[in-house]
């Protein structure tokens, strides 16, 4: 080996000695000594005395094998005559941190909008046949690929976000008549649904949790409407439609 060579071998090891013997690099081996805190954040106050940096490396709050019961409540959407409330409970089973299976149920309780009665002060006699959402019944495959923590009030909250879709009933109502002066028609039927849907979860504790879950549920029923007919004696046999209904909610769940 030439001088020239042995020189620079020499050079680089004295380097790494120095930096091996150096205030961080002694600070940096303290840290792999002791790297996570007690409440799971990572203590870099090697790099900065008076701060705290907080790292998203793996989920605080596990879940896999565990049971959480949610409610919630808001509003729904999708008719352009009708406003909606709606209830919405749902149990959701976790086999792992990624996947979830979740079946609920949703009470629904509708009212006229302002389309109808601009409908009425334009002097038409005749109603639209509109079709509600009286309850529906469901469930879904989640998948939950995402978590993080957000900074509200100065507080840190760890959140997953999920993404679903399955399969249901919804039980529906049509009026029939047709006519503003006339009787209600009431016919009550169910049909098959399908929906998706996507929503975050905010960890307060260990088991309690806070949500905002958004749904869109699709299903085809008969249209109720007649050519040349007012007030039809049944909805069925009568053109088949797409229906589509929109649900955001919000709520809070307990996980065991």
């Amino acid at each position: 080996m030439s001088f020239r060579h042995q020189f620079l071998a020499l050079s680089l090891l004295a380097s790494m000695l120095a930096l091996g013997n150096s205030p961080n690099a002694q600070a940096a081996g303290t840290l792999n000594a002791g790297q996570q805190t007690e409440d799971g954040d990572y203590d870099f106050s090697w790099l900065d005395p008076e701060k705290k940096i907080y790292v998203v490396q793996n989920r605080k709050y596990l879940k896999q094998n565990r049971l959480e019961v949610a409610l919630s409540g808001g509003i729904g959407g999708g008719d352009a005559y009708r406003k909606s409330m709606t209830v919405m409970p749902r149990i959701i089973f976790y086999p792992s941190e990624t996947f979830g299976i979740s079946v609920f149920g949703g009470f629904n309780k509708n009212a006229e909008n302002h389309n109808v009665s601009d409908l009425k002060e334009a002097g038409s006699s005749v109603k639209p046949a509109v079709r509600d959402v009286s309850s529906r019944l469901g469930a879904s495959v989640m998948w939950l690929p995402f978590y993080g923590k957000v900074n509200l009030f100065n507080q840190i909250l760890y959140l997953d976000w999920h993404f679903e879709a399955g399969v249901g009933t919804v039980s529906t109502e049509i009026d029939l008549n047709k006519d503003y002066g006339g009787n209600p028609i009431l016919e009550e039927t169910s049909h098959f649904a399908f929906h998706w849907g996507t929503g975050q979860k905010f960890f307060i504790t260990r088991n309690w949790a806070a949500r905002i879950d958004f749904m869109a549920q699709y299903y085809n029923a008969p249209s109720g409407v007649v050519p040349g007919v007012v007030s039809p004696t049944t909805a069925t046999g009568t053109p088949e439609v797409s229906y589509d209904n929109y649900y955001v909610t919000i709520g809070a769940s307990y996980t065991f």
